[in-house]
Formats: structure tokens, sequence, C-alpha cells
């Protein structure tokens, strides 16, 4: 395989780096790939419109996405940050630590890390604003605990090349995402202590503290449900009750008899809230369907078989490496990066710890691309552009990348 593969990713590169949008750069590659590959328009027709209902059919983010913004409507965000000041104070770091490590025991309970971000994030937003350390800890503990979950398609996918048990796996890997945790916990302290609260705007109208309570509830109650379904479930003898519909439902009607809301209304903000995440969804399948076409001339998979041709003793560093950068223009779905890119390396040599540094750094990676969900939901929740939520993660995800390609040199 020649090396003028590479070259669509180098133009989608640099276009993105002269901040154009990323159809533009999407575009620009594809079309570079289909004359590379003699692809002609029919099957590169094709490979878009494959792309665009994969992600179009993610529908648990779009239903807490929806809800989180009918609920803030109601000012349930606001009054839970209200009342979690009573209890921490201006001690707000706190606050912001405790976020992350929701967000991180969510995403490791479930699998999944978009969903939990609709969550979590409006009340991030709103007691800190949008502190770029915040967003990037929650991206990196996201990253962390999705990669390495025992619910995850990640674990599922490194267990089966690696030809071990998924729970063996998983307890191998679980030093690591403690790591992780710690870090983008400290990360986001640390950036809400020295920066303070990053607002626009505050909500100062006055509210008793029975006010405060029940508009709380319902944001508090969609939480709990979204963060411990799978554990509540089990007190259903394993019945699934805690499904994302029921999630949905049952906190827009709790929401609607505590806050005396009329629930024509309360729909009514359901589908406006839905409006956001779908239009970059929809935006993000257009971009992958271009990448998808990369994929298919062999880009991805020549990146992957330089790193396996690397000397020893910089192999593993070499494949993490690899890992990342073809996690950043296809970090979509990084279990399809792992796909395309751990078999080739697991071919040569690498032994499951090692695979599980290289799902890591995959992971790390996803959380700068411009078609990972879950940048899709820190860009909805604190308000910017997809673009500005790479630009933001770039430096913390970076540091993150050095640390693991420094263990790949000793582990």
């Amino acid at each position: 395989m020649s090396a003028i593969v590479l070259l669509p990713l180098l133009v989608i590169i640099a276009v993105l780096v002269m901040r154009k949008h990323m159809i533009v750069a999407g575009i620009s590659g594809a079309i570079v790939a289909m004359i590379i590959g003699h692809m002609g328009l029919a099957s590169a027709t094709k490979i878009i419109m494959d792309a665009i209902p994969g992600m179009m059919s993610m529908t648990t983010p779009i239903m807490y996405s929806a809800t989180a913004l009918a609920v803030a409507k109601t000012g349930g965000f606001d009054a839970l940050l209200r009342l979690s000041r009573k209890i921490t104070g201006n001690r707000v770091y706190l606050v912001a630590a405790a976020i992350v490590l929701i967000q991180a025991l969510a995403t490791y309970a479930a699998g999944l890390g978009a969903g939990n971000t609709m969550v979590t994030g409006p009340l991030a937003f709103a007691a800190v604003g949008a502190v770029p350390e915040l967003i990037a800890g929650m991206a990196i503990a996201t990253a962390a605990s999705f990669e390495t979950s025992p619910a995850s398609a990640e674990s599922a996918t490194i267990s089966k090349i690696a030809k071990m048990d998924v729970g063996t796996y998983v307890n191998q890997m679980f030093p690591f995402t403690i790591l992780f945790w710690i870090i983008g916990i400290t990360l986001a302290a640390y950036g809400v202590w020295r920066r303070g609260r990053i607002l626009n705007e505050e909500n100062n109208e006055p509210m008793s503290m029975g006010q405060i309570v029940r508009t709380a509830l319902p944001p508090l109650y969609f939480i709990i449900v979204v963060v411990a379904g799978k554990y509540l479930n089990m007190l259903f003898g394993g019945y699934h009750v805690f499904t994302a519909p029921f999630n949905m439902i049952s906190t827009l009607v709790l929401a609607t008899i505590l806050t005396k809301s009329s629930m024509d209304k309360m729909a009514e903000n359901l589908i406006q809230g839905s409006s956001f995440i779908l239009t970059r969804l929809f935006a993000i399948g257009v971009f992958l369907g271009f990448i998808n076409i990369l994929s298919e001339i062999g880009t991805f998979k020549y990146i992957a078989q330089i790193a396996a041709s690397a000397p020893s003793f910089i192999f593993v560093s070499t494949a993490i490496l690899a890992g990342f950068i073809v996690a950043v223009p296809a970090g979509a779905y990084s279990v399809g990066v792992i796909s395309l890119v751990v078999p080739v390396l697991a071919a040569v040599g690498l032994t499951p710890l090692q695979m599980g540094l290289v799902a890591l750094a995959i992971g790390m990676g996803t959380q700068m691309s411009p078609v990972q969900i879950n940048v899709a939901a820190l860009s909805q929740t604190f308000e910017m552009e997809i673009e500005s939520v790479v630009r933001n993660n770039a430096p913390y995800v970076f540091g993150v990348l050095a640390l693991l390609i420094i263990l790949g040199l000793f582990l």
C-alpha cells in the first residue's frame, strides 16, 4: 500500500487548521481520496448515506439532551446549583470535582459517555460555566471510562482480539482507569479553583427554600436514575424499569407536577430541546461519511502498518500514537477505530495490557474528534461550537497522550 493514501487525511487536517468548517474539510479530503482510490460517485454516495443513519439513531443521547434542556427551562439546574451552594459554600471547585466523578462512574457503569454528559453537563455549566479544565476533565474521565468499562463494546472488542475474558481485561485495566479519573477530577477542580466561575449571566431571582427544593428535585432525580439506573433495576429483579424512555417521561412528569408547569409547554420544550443535538448529529454523520471514504481506500490501516514496523523498543509507544492519530478524524465510534488498528498491531506482538493502552489512546483521540458524540454533547451543554471544544481539549489531551506514550516505553 502506497503512502499516497495519507494525502486525503493531510488535506483534512490542513483545512481544519485553517479553521474551516468540518464539512468543508471532509469534502476536500473525500474528493482527494476518491481520486486516489479510483472510487466512483455511486460508491462514495453509498458510504456517506450509510454513515448518516448510524449517528441519527443514537436515541439515548437525544432523549437525555432534550430532557435536560426541558428541565433547565423550568429553572431546575439553577435551583440544584443553589442547593449545592448551601452545602459547599463558595467552594465550587468541589462541585466541579464531584461532577467529573459522577460522570466517570456513570460512564463506567453504562459503557457509554455522551448520554451521561447530557445530564451532568448542564449542572456543570450552571455551577461554574465553560471552564476549560472542567470540560477537558470531563472528556478525559469519560474516555477512560468507556474504553475500559465492563459494559462497553470497546472492552468486548479488545477482549475478543486478545482472546481473553472481558472481566480479566477490565480488572487489568482498572488501575489505569482510576489514574485517568484522578487526572480528570484534579484538572477540573484546579481549573475552577484557579479561574473561579466563568458565567455570562446568573439568575439572582429570590427563591424560598421550599421552592428551591421543589424545583431542584426533577434534575436531581434525573441525574440519579441516569447514573444509577443499572443498579436500581436490580431492585426489580433485573427488570429494566429505568430505561431511557422511562427516565425521560418520569422526569418530565415530576417537573410538571413540582413546578406547576403546563404539560403541553413541557412537551414543546422537549421537542425544542432536541433540535440542537439532532443538527449536530446530522453534521457529524455527514463528516463521518467523508471519513469512511478514507477508511475504504486504506488510509487508517496504512497508519497501523507503519506503527507495526517500528523498532521493538518504541513499538508500543508508536502503536499508542497510531491509535490516537486514527481516532482524531475517525472517532465517531471508537470501537470501529479499535477494529481498524488493534488487530494489525496485535498480529505483531501487542500484549492485552498494551492493547488496553492503545485503546485508551484511541479514547483520548476521540475527545479531539469533530465526529465524536461526546464532543457534540460537550458542545451543547457548554454552549460552544464543536471546533471550540476540540481546541479546548487539545492541550490537556496531548498531555495525557504523552503520559500514555511514556507508559508504553516501560510496559
